[in-house]
């Protein structure tokens, strides 16, 4: 009898030990969210400042050249804050679809965001550029949305990533996912 459990309980040990660990190892690396990537969390923050109806630190974010802001100077800027920032200074968008388009590698990317508007509760779809330049990440609101040629790189369309924040349901990303801008 003791030979017959231990012939049974040697398979059995062997194998326990063998699965040990299997569902923790990946060869695979975790994919990231946007607030771990740099474009992508300034992008973020851009869209974030614009939500709330903060033009001066829009402004502060924006690239300097004269194509590319969105008012002449900062005073001016400032005298355009929304008369509502105040409620809306503190929140952030914490539920978000998003295409992130790297146009050229490590330099300047196109992100589509889709979240739910502060004040009224719309859906809403908003596009900005994040460009760097000596080492600091400047934006673009693209007013009208980007066109095919914002996305395009030696004449071709560049593959989007899609990134949604944590904990959305399957609801919410279907939702808050934005239509590809070669769609349009």
């Amino acid at each position: 009898m003791k030979k017959i459990l231990a012939f049974i309980s040697i398979p059995v040990v062997v194998g326990m030990l063998a699965s040990c660990g299997n569902d923790e190892v990946t060869t695979e690396p975790k994919s990231k969210t946007c607030e771990q990537i740099e474009p992508c969390k300034t992008a973020l923050k851009y869209t974030t400042y614009v939500e709330q109806g903060a033009s001066d630190k829009a402004y502060e974010m924006e690239n300097k050249d004269e194509n590319l802001v969105s008012y002449d100077d900062e005073k001016e800027a400032r005298e355009h804050i929304l008369s509502d920032y105040k409620k809306y200074q503190g929140q952030q968008i914490k539920k978000y679809g998003l295409l992130e388009y790297e146009v050229i590698p490590k330099k300047k990317y196109v992100y589509k965001f889709r979240f739910k508007d502060f004040r009224n509760g719309d859906v809403k779809n908003f596009t900005v550029g994040v460009y760097k330049e000596n080492g600091t990440y400047l934006t673009n609101n693209y007013v009208n949305g980007a066109l095919k040629n914002d996305v395009k790189h030696e004449g071709a369309i560049v593959p989007y990533k899609r990134y949604y924040s944590k904990d959305l349901t399957k609801a919410d990303k279907t939702i808050l996912s934005p239509e590809p801008v070669e769609n349009y």
